[in-house]
């Protein structure tokens, strides 16, 4: 059970990330009006997916063991 706590909680942070991600790009073009420059939306996009990668990466440290990331619910102290 807390292994699926642990993956509700991974699937939270990368929808926080992304939506964060899209509502900045809406305000920038769709509420203030202005464009992007290609090459800044293309690092954009290579952030927001390093975040994701970090994300998954601290989640999965935490599942297997190896310190920090999320917290898995299964071991005793």
């Amino acid at each position: 059970m807390g292994i699926l706590i642990s993956f509700l909680n991974l699937l939270l942070y990368l929808a926080i990330i992304i939506f964060v991600a899209y509502a900045i790009k809406w305000l920038i073009t769709g509420f203030l009006g202005w464009s992007i420059d290609a090459n800044v939306y293309k690092w954009g996009q290579i952030i927001v997916g390093l975040l994701c990668i970090i994300a998954i990466v601290v989640w999965l440290s935490g599942v297997l063991g190896l310190g920090g990331g999320l917290p898995h619910f299964w071991v005793y102290r």
